[in-house]
């Protein structure tokens, strides 16, 4: 699931907690990831920037109540 993709990269800790989600919840984030790499200005992904404390961490949906957060790096 986390090879195969042109603009991302990902960490052990996500691919840890991706494991610990239900199966559906893994499909969930694996079709947000999809839409992510393709085209992060799709509207269902809701993609912004967090603020605060979390401020230079980006979030994207993937469910009502399920959220993919990143960091973009140089070039992304």
């Amino acid at each position: 699931m986390t090879e195969g993709y042109r603009t991302l990269r990902f960490t052990p800790r996500f691919v840890s907690d991706l494991i610990d989600l239900s199966r559906t919840e893994q499909k969930q984030i694996a079709k947000s990831i999809k839409a992510l790499d393709d085209n992060e200005k799709a509207p269902s992904l809701r993609v912004h920037e967090l603020r605060g404390q979390l401020q230079g961490i980006w979030s994207a949906s993937a469910s009502k109540s399920l959220r993919i957060t990143f960091l973009r790096l140089d070039g992304g």
